[in-house]
């Protein structure tokens, strides 16, 4: 597992406000929760635009790269989604 510190400066690199666009500072990142491999992340600009979100993480498995077809998987599943979490996460 990553470090906590590894985490919040991957955090700041990849990530910028969707709201105003601006990269965050390393104070402006904060964890508010860990469950299992799965982070609460809680994120303050600048300009005090706010963003809660999860992110996960898998130590020890492998990558492989993403080719076309997930993409236009990618794009077909979320054409067909309705915005329904409860039901598609019951149906697993």
């Amino acid at each position: 597992m990553p470090n906590l510190a590894e985490i919040i400066h991957k955090i700041q690199k990849d990530l910028y406000c969707p709201v105003c666009g601006k990269n965050y500072e390393i104070g402006e990142i904060r964890l508010k929760g860990l469950f299992d491999h799965t982070l609460i992340v809680q994120t303050i600009c600048a300009n005090g635009h706010m963003t809660l979100f999860m992110t996960t993480f898998h130590p020890n498995r492998e990558r492989t790269p993403i080719n076309a077809n997930d993409i236009i998987d990618l794009h077909n599943a979320l054409e067909d989604f309705n915005g329904d979490f409860q039901t598609l996460w019951n149906n697993k």
